[in-house]
């Protein structure tokens, strides 16, 4: 059993055996461990506002004179509080935020020397004036700054300048830049500078000498108050700065600061174990599927968060998850709720802990009314929660604890109203992992707190106080809202080693069409006088789209054909259209059958290579190991296994994309394969459409290649226009997208019962002996001479692989299942595959 903390009685094990997390693993591929915990607290309380008591009865608050001069106001905690707003350039005077008190009374408009005002107003943001510059001088000299001035900083003779010479007012009322220093290398340490708006006492940086910090009043500083001079050469702690209410980090600034120092531990990590991290590295978290990583989800579920910002910060947790798993990354997750109470519903020592998907599920089903009878907020409770998790049982602490490095990022806005100050406990975890105790390895690197404070009522003393301190990193944020944070995080992964992945869709709130759908092509064809056939395709790699081949005839010549991507009006230069070689349409015209529409699929050859980007990625296909991957299922899972995970014996949700007719904005339009028993009247109402009333026999026009959608029974399906044709029908899944199908245009007009107006797409199956294997393409016409020239490349002096290339050079995003492989060499050499996979 887990040692188990109490609050106030910090456990000191011995120094020479401190103990790590319980259900850390006692060997790993890699040397570190990451322990994440998500702490999401979301605007109880308020900056220089009493907290409001949950014991007592809550009056309403009037709105009379509440109203602000330039600006206007937005209530929060259903009218227990609410923020003043101003337009951008201002900020609310004198205060940004008013809690309504027991009483029914607001909190007082009160200035940051103490005097009250009659009413708010909306005032230009200025930047603060340096305090203090040593040994140089600065100019202009002003008693404050507007937005876009700018600040010139110069040494004195015998002293060098670092940081920024050159600094300018930024609309946040921050500098950009760094700050300036004038030093001449006498100290031991560097001199550590005076951040603008800042004091500094203390200018003698020998060994262990200190200085100290302060801002002026009103302000609050962020960062360490006292550094010392340490051996080495570097100061604890972090440099300060000062900070206003109004001040916001913006998310483009969190993620730079908050990975530039997270990916600083895996690099210290990464070189334990012999590994040297790019300069890409550096910059963005690259997501390793070898690393090893426990995260910890912890929710605030109190009274003062609310139903809506819980279910918010829930869903923004299942995003962040999604987004993890889509990469090929499996941590171990821990979720905990808390309020008054803690309740722990995943621990990282259970068996599925490092499963996104039931992770996710169990996310899904928790609920704000778990916490409805004990509603206070216990911050302490909830690290302590983490705390007894990061424990183990026994004196002997498990092999490789002092590898293990730990990472807990707290977001919160810094309130509590029952348990006591938080900020012991987090002594407490340094104390757990033998951190700061030996002067000469203070095991600083194993330890990181980052603490965001979200919202306008963070209270930013607290925050700080709960944040690491290390030279050069910044470990405490503050962001506007919600969708301020999920920028960050979608800003925080850097996905230029991942365009190649298949089926990945970048869907933040600023996301175009193309980044929604990034594989959709347009195809048009001009035929001579001035008739135009429009279709749509998918991209499968970066030199060929995937479309149907009823959009061309034999007689069209490739300058008639135009093809987009990426959202992009540049029309790309065609080399080729090849059909399958069973496709023709007139083949049954004999038997009374107008069109025959078996084996309708074509692909276009480009001339130039395709430069994947966030709007320009391939679409996964069945049969590959990248959908295997995108499945999360394992790389040796068989084509018949993948065809049961995505279309099993029932009706299956899917997708096709659109383009209206008015803006050409494209639309995802939801489907339903009938793969159940409502599969064989889908496949009858083919029989209404035109030409296809004296059919007898239904398989003769939908074969067995054939998915069949569209109806009102049992849901009312949309239908697809005729640009739509040749588009993929797709089945979202896992955070991925994968095409199974391609559309085909429903007969839309007065001649067709609502019922009838279904749709058939050619269905993806290579046929092999009786079975049917779910396939990106009929391989069996893949390859025949002209397709085996630029789907097939040697491995070695006897192996082939069959692949679409969809990354960068040497990717194999989408190499084809072995079994496909084989058949693959079997038909286009006559002798069993000697083949391999690379």
């Amino acid at each position: 059993m887990a040692m188990q903390h109490q609050p106030g009685k910090a456990a000191r094990p011995p120094a020479s055996a401190p103990r790590p997390p319980s259900g850390a693993p006692r060997s790993s591929p890699c040397p570190w461990l990451c322990l994440v915990a998500l702490v999401l607290g979301l605007l109880p309380g308020g900056v220089g506002t009493t907290p409001v008591s949950v014991a007592e009865p809550q009056r309403p608050c009037s709105l009379e004179g509440v109203e602000i001069k330039g600006g206007s106001f937005r209530l929060l905690k259903e009218g227990q509080a609410l923020e003043y707003v101003c337009p951008a350039g201002f900020y609310p005077y004198p205060v940004q935020a008013r809690t309504c008190r027991s009483t029914g009374s607001w909190s007082a408009l009160q200035t940051k020397d103490q005097k009250i005002v009659k009413k708010a107003e909306c005032r230009a943001i200025r930047c603060p004036r340096p305090q203090d510059f040593e040994n140089g001088e600065y100019w202009p000299r002003a008693a404050y700054y507007n937005l876009s001035d700018e600040i010139s900083f110069q040494c004195y003779d015998g002293y060098t300048l670092r940081g920024s010479a050159n600094r300018t007012c930024q609309v946040t009322g921050r500098w950009d830049g760094q700050t300036a220093i004038c030093d001449n290398g006498a100290g031991y340490c560097p001199n550590p500078g005076i951040p603008i708006g800042t004091r500094k006492v203390g200018s003698q940086y020998r060994l262990e000498d200190s200085v100290t910090y302060y801002c002026s009043r009103g302000l609050t500083l962020r960062g360490s108050q006292r550094r010392t001079c340490q051996e080495g050469g570097s100061w604890s702690g972090t440099e300060p700065s000062c900070q206003d209410s109004f001040m916001y980090d913006t998310p483009a600034e969190v993620a730079e600061a908050f990975l530039s120092s997270l990916t600083e531990r895996i690099e210290g990590a990464d070189a334990e174990d012999g590994h040297s991290p790019g300069e890409q590295q550096k910059r963005r978290i690259v997501l390793d599927p070898s690393g090893s990583m426990n995260i910890y989800l912890v929710l605030d579920g109190s009274d003062s968060i609310g139903a809506r910002n819980f279910t918010g910060a829930k869903n923004c947790l299942k995003a962040f998850i999604e987004k993890v798993a889509s990469y090929g990354v499996n941590p171990k997750y821990a979720l905990v709720t808390y309020a008054t109470d803690t309740n722990i519903l995943i621990r990282v020592s259970d068996a599925e802990s490092s499963n996104a998907a039931w992770v996710t599920e169990k996310l899904d089903k928790i609920s704000y009314e778990d916490h409805k009878l004990k509603t206070g907020t216990n911050t302490k409770k909830a690290l302590l929660a983490v705390y007894n998790m990061m424990s183990w049982a026994g004196d002997a602490p498990p092999e490789g604890w002092n590898r293990t490095r730990h990472v807990i990022i707290l977001m919160t806005d810094g309130q509590h109203n029952m348990g006591g100050d938080p900020v012991p406990v987090i002594q407490d975890i340094r104390s757990l992992l033998d951190i700061g105790r030996d002067r000469k390895n203070p095991r600083e690197d194993y330890l990181d707190v980052y603490v965001f404070g979200v919202g306008p009522l963070v209270n930013q003393e607290n925050i700080n106080a709960l944040a690491s301190k290390k030279d050069k990193e910044q470990h405490v944020f503050k962001v506007k809202d919600m969708d301020n944070l999920e920028n960050v995080f979608y800003q925080m992964i850097d996905e230029s080693q991942t365009l190649g992945l298949c089926g990945m869709v970048w869907e933040h709130k600023d996301a175009t069409d193309y980044h929604k759908q990034p594989w959709q092509a347009k195809i048009s064809v001009t035929r001579p006088p001035n008739t135009h056939e429009n279709c749509m395709g998918a991209v499968v790699s970066p030199y060929f789209v995937l479309t149907a081949a009823h959009c061309f005839t034999v007689e069209d010549q490739l300058h008639w054909i135009k093809v987009n991507v990426g959202g992009k009006k540049q029309d790309l230069h065609i080399e080729q259209v090849l059909f399958h070689p069973k496709y023709n349409i007139n083949g049954k015209k004999a038997e009374g059958i107008p069109e025959f529409y078996d084996y309708d699929v074509a692909l276009i050859k480009l001339k130039e290579k395709l430069q994947y980007s966030k709007t320009l990625r391939p679409i996964c296909l069945p049969c590959t190991l990248a959908t295997n991957q995108a499945l999360r299922l394992p790389l040796s899972t068989s084509c018949q296994k993948q065809m049961e995970e995505l279309l099993p014996a029932k009706d299956v949700k899917a997708l096709f994309v659109s383009e209206l007719l008015k803006g050409g904005k494209l639309t995802r339009k939801e489907v339903h394969i009938k793969n159940g028993d409502k599969k064989a009247a889908c496949e009858r109402d083919a029989q209404k459409a035109p030409g296809y009333g004296k059919v007898k026999d239904i398989s003769e026009v939908v074969t067995p290649r054939f998915l069949c959608t569209g109806g009102v029974d049992p849901y009312a399906d949309p239908n697809t226009c005729k640009g739509d044709s040749g588009g993929p029908l797709i089945i979202h899944k896992r955070s991925r997208f994968i095409q199974v199908s391609l559309s085909f245009p429903s007969r839309g007009d007065a001649k067709w019962s609502a019922r009838a107006q279904s749709r058939k797409g050619q269905q993806m199956w290579l046929e092999r002996g009786q079975s049917r294997l779910a396939l990106g393409l009929p391989l069996n016409w893949l390859a025949q001479d002209h397709g085996v020239a630029w789907l097939l490349r040697r491995t070695g002096p006897s192996g082939f692989l069959v692949y679409f290339s969809q990354g960068s050079a040497g990717a194999m995003g989408a190499a084809v299942l072995p079994e496909v492989q084989e058949k693959f060499y079997q038909m286009t050499h006559g002798t069993p595959c000697p083949c391999r996979l690379v």
